[in-house]
């Protein structure tokens, strides 16, 4: 009985998935991308349709003969789902509805003297801000984790840039708190989830998702597949090594605990903490900048100002971590061959002046090989993409209960 209705969840889910990537999709035609008899296939959804998850209705469609085909939609008002995007600095979350419509998001600030504790009372906080008054309809809440993450025993195992982040059990409390599945993922596959669903990956099979901000990761879509690695680990491109930049600006991001000489890590150079912290450096060095006359801590905000009006010293910066950024791309390439490559975070604001050198050190790399460069763009889904790829991570684990 149990294996029974398992299965029925499991194939109600997939009709579910399908009609979401397929708005008024037909019964016959999910019948063929299911590999399930039609009748059989009726059953399902009509038991969906009862219990309100999906809606029918009659639409013109080419047809020899007979009624028109019964075009299958997701109900929005069936239920909701939360997701929930952190890393170093900001906590982020957003509300969707059935049919994955944003409904309502929210922001907490991560302050570097936050505890664990402070830090899991600030997510909780911001899902309830984004909860519906009506609870009974959140039906699952996804969480995108920085670092290394077992989504398996929902647990955040290891996050270099938040003190004490280790081992920290987050699904449990939370499913508990809230009353509903709670599902953990490494954020930069829940931002390429995001991606894949509603941005940049749709329709494509093989690409790469770069999220580029306190640290540096990488969702991995082979086949039209997430890929997770033997434990969960896969896409942790920021603890790569690469060769010193040669750039004057270079110097910038050198400091006593690292030779200028010795290979860096990734992400002590391309991630916004390290563009940040190079340019705060460059400040108390005495180099000419725009930016050596702002009172107090330099915001990141403050750089996307500064370059663009085409601030030289904070370009030259932005274009060190570029061409490093480029170095792992062309790196990258020459594995997996990526169809496409999607930049998402913070520094997207920038747009060209991040993708040009990023684009011209990939080509630098790949040209002697003879490898097709990736087409390489920026993502258009905001600030808030991480979180709705959390919402995507919901979604597409949630099953209907049975």
């Amino acid at each position: 009985m149990r294996l029974r209705l398992e299965k029925t969840a499991f194939v109600e889910s997939e009709i579910l998935k399908q009609v979401r990537r397929h708005p008024g999709i037909s019964r016959i035609i999910l019948s063929r991308k299911l590999h399930i008899a039609p009748a059989t296939v009726g059953n399902y959804v009509e038991r969906l349709t009862t219990e309100g998850f999906l809606m029918e209705s009659e639409e013109k469609a080419d047809c020899e003969m007979g009624r028109p085909p019964t075009a299958l939609r997701l109900n929005p008002e069936s239920g909701q789902f939360i997701g929930v995007d952190f890393e170093a600095r900001n906590v982020m979350a957003m509300a969707v509805d059935f049919s994955d419509r944003p409904l309502r998001q929210a922001r907490k600030s991560i302050e570097t003297s936050d505890s664990v504790a402070g830090i899991i009372k600030k997510i909780e906080s911001a899902i309830r801000e984004v909860l519906a008054e009506n609870q009974s309809r959140l039906l699952a809440i996804g969480v995108g984790v920085p670092g290394v993450v077992d989504p398996v025993k929902g647990v955040a195992v290891r996050y270099k840039y938040i003190e004490r982040w280790q081992n920290v059990p987050l699904a449990a409390p939370l499913a508990k708190r809230f009353g509903v599945p709670v599902y953990l993922e490494n954020n930069a596959r829940t931002i390429a989830l995001g991606e894949m669903w509603f941005g940049q990956g749709r329709g494509l099979k093989d690409w790469l998702c770069i999220g580029m901000r306190s640290g540096l990761g990488i969702g991995i879509v082979a086949g039209g597949h997430l890929q997770h690695g033997a434990n969960h680990r896969a896409g942790e491109m920021g603890r790569w090594f690469c060769p010193p930049p040669e750039q004057p600006a270079a110097r910038f991001f050198a400091d006593a605990d690292r030779p200028r000489n010795d290979s860096w890590e990734l992400q002590e150079v391309a991630s916004v903490r390290a563009i940040l912290a190079a340019l705060e450096r460059a400040r108390q060095m005495k180099a000419k900048t725009m930016l050596a006359e702002q009172d107090g801590p330099l915001t990141f905000a403050d750089v996307v100002r500064a370059a663009r009006q085409c601030d030289r010293l904070t370009v030259e910066v932005i274009e060190v971590a570029a061409g490093v950024l480029g170095w792992a791309v062309g790196q990258l390439t020459l594995v997996l061959n990526p169809a496409r490559v999607i930049l998402a975070g913070p520094l997207t604001q920038m747009g060209e002046i991040l993708l040009h050198p990023v684009r011209k050190r990939a080509e630098e790399i790949l040209r002697d090989s003879g490898a097709e460069p990736p087409e390489i763009v920026n993502s258009t889904m905001g600030e808030y993409s991480g979180a709705l790829g959390a919402a995507a991570l919901a979604v597409h684990e949630w099953k209907p209960a049975r």
